[in-house]
């Protein structure tokens, strides 16, 4: 997440390289929130963001992060960013941060005596960056489950939010696919799919702050397959069964050509 300081509203990310080629889409949102970060007051939180995918990224190149201050209101401030890679846009993204205000607290607490433990399940990872461990179907019918936790050092700066956000990107895109009239129950992600896809855009709401090296239960389900787009919502829960945050991602859904 760390980021390289242009000037006030400009940013440089960088990449590691990705087993499907292109840029996970979570580092770019995850990278578009920390730039928007940097340009609020220390006393300001996230609440939500809002993100179109509109290119695939190249891991080979840097991209830049430009900030655009949108409004600094008494308790909100919003933020639009756009970034680019070779003079080309390929994300939209927008935050909105609040200040912390009291107020009454309540929410949806999960049962986690009904979720098979992290403990008790194999890694089934993609990267170094993160790991995953994948609910078998049969444990929560009609819903695809998986428990993910980012690995390594955080930087100085970093927020817990930019890290539940670059681990929100990973069930949604699943959990569409198991929807979708193609899928046989046989696609393991490796090989060629039953269909292309790709993710169109993809929205967090921030509930509880959660340290994202810790184990966070990702539960979504697939709600629609309309003019070859996907929809997928889902939650994320810590491991003591917290709400932390909600996701909802639509996906294009093609057949493979």
């Amino acid at each position: 997440m760390s980021l390289e300081k242009i000037d006030s509203v400009t940013f440089v990310g960088h990449s590691p390289k990705y087993n499907w080629g292109r840029v996970y889409g979570g580092q770019v949102v995850a990278q578009g929130l920390a730039a928007a970060r940097m340009t609020v007051g220390q006393d300001l939180n996230v609440h939500s963001v809002h993100a179109y995918f509109i290119r695939g990224g190249d891991s080979s190149q840097g991209i830049r992060y430009e900030v655009d201050l949108l409004r600094d209101g008494k308790s909100f401030a919003t933020r639009r960013v756009i970034a680019y890679q070779q003079g080309e846009a390929i994300l939209n993204f927008s935050a909105s941060f609040q200040l912390k205000e009291e107020g009454p607290s309540s929410d949806h607490q999960i049962d986690m005596d009904k979720i098979p433990d992290p403990d008790d399940l194999k890694s089934e990872n993609w990267s170094e960056i993160m790991e995953r461990k994948v609910i078998p179907s049969s444990e929560i019918p009609g819903a695809h489950g998986v428990w993910l936790k980012v690995n390594g050092d955080t930087s100085a700066n970093a927020t817990n939010e930019e890290g539940t956000v670059f681990a929100s990107d990973d069930v949604p895109f699943d959990a569409a696919v198991r929807l979708h009239p193609m899928y046989e129950g046989t696609w393991d992600g490796n090989g060629e799919p039953p269909f292309f896809g790709a993710s169109l855009d993809h929205a967090v709401w921030f509930h509880r702050s959660s340290s994202p090296y810790n184990w966070h239960l990702h539960l979504h389900e697939g709600i629609n397959h309309i003019n070859n787009r996907g929809l997928a919502s889902g939650k994320i829960y810590s491991r003591s069964g917290s709400h932390v945050a909600t996701v909802v991602q639509e996906i294009l859904q093609r057949k493979s050509r």
